[in-house]
């Protein structure tokens, strides 16, 4: 089994860790993909791609079974269904990993229905997400495979963009070490 995580990681966090080792725990023997979204994705505050991968790869340098992919590097933002075929020419058995949260919005994303209905997802529960059951409801009518994994951690990228007091304790040492080397995620200086 080949799990594909994606993401901004904005920058990558304990918690994007800890759902990696959960992933790894639940799924022994299966292969995780880590795949950030490409500079081009419209999303605010958004570092450049090299500064994200080399981050990933400080993160997850120990953990086996575990690799980070720059596909989205310079191919442009075509959405993850666009992604996952591409991906599937390299890896056989994708599944796709989600926030519970990210479910709320899902119709908005490219081709949802088509995705949906060719790649499982595995859904981590957050808080405030949606839930086994009301996934279910929400999405009866569309062809759909959904594994729900429980994930109480409730922190996020955005909370360490925010939060610069907070960053040492939601960041494993090598990812704080290489952003404040790197002056990432300051605020700018008044010229």
């Amino acid at each position: 089994m080949h799990i594909v995580f994606g993401g901004a990681f904005n920058p990558p966090t304990k918690a994007h860790l800890n759902i990696i080792k959960k992933l790894l725990s639940t799924y022994e023997g299966s292969h995780i993909l880590l795949l950030p979204v490409g500079d081009d994705y419209a999303k605010s505050e958004l570092i450049e791609f090299h500064h994200r991968i080399t981050m990933l790869k400080l993160m997850t340098n120990n953990l086996e079974h575990v690799s980070v992919s720059d596909l989205e590097s310079n191919r442009g933002y075509h959405g993850t269904l666009s992604i996952l075929d591409a991906l599937s020419y390299i890896y056989d058995d994708l599944h796709f990993v989600i926030g519970a949260d990210n479910l709320k919005g899902f119709h908005k994303w490219i081709k949802y229905e088509e995705l949906l209905g060719k790649y499982p997802f595995i859904v981590m529960t957050r808080k405030n997400g949606i839930t086994e059951e009301q996934a279910e409801v929400m999405f009866k009518d569309l062809k759909h495979q959904f594994t729900f994994i429980e994930f109480e951690e409730d922190f996020s990228s955005t909370d360490v963009r925010s939060n610069k007091s907070e960053q040492k304790n939601l960041l494993t040492e090598e990812v704080y070490q290489y952003i404040r080397k790197n002056h990432l995620y300051e605020e700018p200086k008044n010229v």
